[in-house]
């Protein structure tokens, strides 16, 4: 009998505890084990969101992280606001459903990889050990945040300024534009200033006021865009956009984590270039990238990890897209034919320690692009698949998920 429990902790059928040491332990029980008592797991991905055994990893990961280190928050890079409205029908006793859960998650990651974890967390939510949120303040297509929100939130303004803002609002939330009606930086900042005056209501409730904050960042960001003149052809790389938009998910995580009165352990499920601890090797003189993991790093210190993943060769998709992209086999000298040298590997995990003694080398964890840096100053660990995939679109029956 023990010979047989030993094989099966060996093909990983088992579940070894989090303190797995030895032999027995697989890659997953490594990035566990350096996880585990952690405030803030930054979970990336490559940055096309398209990488199936990533994600399906990930997936497992998550499990194991709630039901075995006991964190109890769940946050991800989508659109803050169904993921406010699950919360305030939670706190009035209402239901939520697997399809609410499934919106707020978002169609980057409507897929059969991912699809586990919607019931996993719908279940969570429902049981209360863990909350979850959005921490991105850009409105997902097909929504409520698209569909129900401006009606929901308009009522907060009185007067003709409630019209003025709906109409404008509505046009934007269903894309009316033409070439007649175009949507441009004035229309931007009116939309902008209709959710400023709407975030200062005093009436507004705690929710929200702030969908209505993070509507008028997001909105300021578009007048900032739109306003700036095209940049030259082979000029440097402008990170303003990246930067502000990284900050404003670094504001929605404080936020999120505000409104426990204890100290949460944190999930954080985002793209590796917004996880990345520093960023500066991508700088080409237009001034560096600050990734919203730079600012965790910054707030919680060796308290957060930061994690990434690669691939020695393979497919990936734009998310869940039909288009596919075939991986460059990997460089000779890169980080991930080191992490793959044994022909029987099928992934291997880099810990921090084993990045440092890499020192400065090519890798592509970010996108998938190479580059040459220091990665241990990136991340804090990289797994590294031999072989990546695209993911697998839900089948037309998996969308209906109801309870």
């Amino acid at each position: 009998m023990r010979s047989v429990l030993f094989l099966l902790l060996l093909a990983g059928c088992a579940t070894p505890s989090r303190r797995a040491e030895g032999p027995v332990a697989t890659e997953v029980d490594r990035v566990v084990r350096d996880l585990c008592d952690k405030r803030v797991a930054l979970l990336g991905e490559e940055s096309h969101h398209g990488s199936a055994r990533t994600l399906d990893f990930k997936v497992e990961l998550t499990r194991r992280l709630v039901e075995e280190c006991h964190y109890d928050a769940f946050f991800i890079e989508a659109g803050v606001y169904d993921f406010l409205r699950i919360q305030e029908r939670l706190e009035a006793g209402q239901p939520i459903t697997q399809d609410m859960v499934a919106d707020a998650v978002g169609g980057l990651w409507a897929n059969e990889e991912v699809a586990p974890l919607i019931p996993l967390l719908t279940r969570w939510l429902r049981a209360g050990t863990v909350v979850a949120g959005g921490i991105d303040d850009q409105v997902n297509r097909g929504t409520y945040a698209q569909r129900e929100m401006t009606r929901e939130l308009l009522p907060a303004l009185a007067g003709p300024r409630r019209a003025e803002c709906g109409e404008e609002i509505e046009r934007y939330m269903s894309w009316r534009y033409d070439d007649t009606h175009r949507f441009t930086a004035a229309n931007a900042a009116r939309i902008q200033g209709c959710w400023a005056e709407l975030a200062g209501r005093t009436s507004t409730s705690r929710s929200h006021g702030w969908m209505a904050r993070n509507l008028e960042r997001f909105f300021a960001r578009q007048v900032a865009v739109m306003s700036r003149p095209p940049p030259p052809d082979g000029g440097p790389t402008d990170w303003s956009t990246f930067n502000d938009r990284d900050q404003s998910m670094f504001s929605n995580l404080e936020w999120h984590l505000s409104q426990s009165p204890a100290p949460r352990k944190a999930i954080v499920w985002l793209a590796t270039v917004h996880a990345a601890k520093d960023l500066r090797h991508m700088d080409d003189g237009g001034g560096p990238p600050v990734p919203f993991g730079a600012h965790v790093r910054a707030r919680f210190g060796e308290q957060s990890f930061a994690l990434g993943f690669s691939a020695l060769q393979g497919k990936y998709s734009l998310a869940s897209t039909p288009r596919t992209y075939v991986l460059e086999p990997a460089r000779a000298e890169s980080l991930e034919a080191w992490a793959l040298s044994s022909p029987s590997a099928d992934r291997r995990y880099v810990d921090a320690h084993q990045l440092r003694a890499r020192g400065s080398t090519v890798a592509r964890p970010v996108n998938y692009t190479w580059m040459t840096t220091s990665w241990a100053t990136v991340i804090d660990g990289l797994l590294v698949f031999r072989e990546e995939a695209p993911p697998r679109p839900l089948a037309p029956a998996s969308t209906a998920r109801g309870e």
